[in-house]
């Protein structure tokens, strides 16, 4: 945790965890099982600056601070911290010290969505609706396939031009984290 002992990447990352919570709270549509938004963006971004143990911080406090704030209806559960740190590790997997390409994006959403999405989200969904798993899985598929499409698409449009011009400007301002290959 070296980098926390820079301030000006420790202000960078705090950028990134105030900018999630009001991108994720602000531009999404959220029902009790499900949420469509573009927070993923700003996951996706801040997980190709900073290293996994960085960007596992900062979904954490993400997560923990956004359902502090702005409450859901089904209230604060743990479990889905493990899908926020699930997601942190696939795009730093895919993104962090890596040139972002279309095969990178796509793998990673392929990844993404069926361990976080698919997988984990329904995992919990279904202990906290008491409803079988088996059920909520078949019905998730959809939501999972069409959200899969979006975020390929976005992050194919947008990924790979936001993380240079972010790279490029932290390197100028000297807050890359250490041992950053930007």
């Amino acid at each position: 945790m070296k980098n926390l002992k820079n301030i000006r990447t420790l202000i960078l990352l705090s950028f990134f965890i105030a900018l999630s919570i009001v991108v994720s709270r602000f531009f999404s549509i959220t029902t009790v099982s499900r949420k469509i938004g573009l927070g993923f963006i700003i996951t996706a971004a801040m997980c190709s600056l900073f290293n996994p143990s960085l960007a596992v911080l900062a979904s954490i406090i993400i997560d923990v601070v956004s359902n502090l704030i702005f409450p859901t209806a089904g209230g604060f559960y743990l479990p889905f911290v493990t899908t926020k740190i699930s997601s942190a590790l696939i795009y730093t997997f895919f993104f962090y010290r890596k040139e972002i390409t279309r095969k990178n994006i796509v793998f990673c959403t392929i990844l993404n969505s069926l361990v976080t999405s698919l997988f984990l989200n329904t995992l919990w969904t279904s202990q906290l609706t008491g409803n079988p798993f088996a059920a909520q899985f078949a019905m998730r598929i959809p939501t999972m396939a069409i959200n899969f499409v979006f975020h390929t698409i976005v992050l194919i449009i947008i990924l790979p031009k936001l993380a240079n011009i972010l790279r490029r400007e932290i390197k100028k301002l000297g807050a890359q984290p250490e041992n950053a290959p930007y």
